[in-house]
């Protein structure tokens, strides 16, 4: 899918969902949902490097009980934090 210019791939996995996206500011981020606590994280790195994944603050981002909450923060995420410069 595409948020603002910018290529997200979507992929179901065995826990949830995951969302990847190479970020304006030269890192490689992804969000993953965890279905079964409603959970989502943010994952990023700076190629070669290993993945950092910090909880997204629900009273900033909002909740994810569906997939389609879990969508809606992850487009409201990239349209917001991690868009691109101008």
């Amino acid at each position: 899918m595409d948020i603002d210019g910018l290529e997200v791939l979507e992929e179901n996995e065995e826990y949830g969902y995951s969302w990847r996206w190479d970020d304006p500011r030269g890192l490689q981020a992804e969000i993953l949902w965890d279905r079964q606590v409603g959970r989502l994280t943010l994952g990023t790195r700076m190629p070669p490097g290993g993945w950092t994944h910090n909880p997204l603050e629900v009273s900033v981002w909002g909740g994810a009980r569906t997939i389609y909450e879990a969508r809606e923060v992850v487009e409201k995420y990239i349209s917001k934090a991690a868009a691109k410069p101008r």
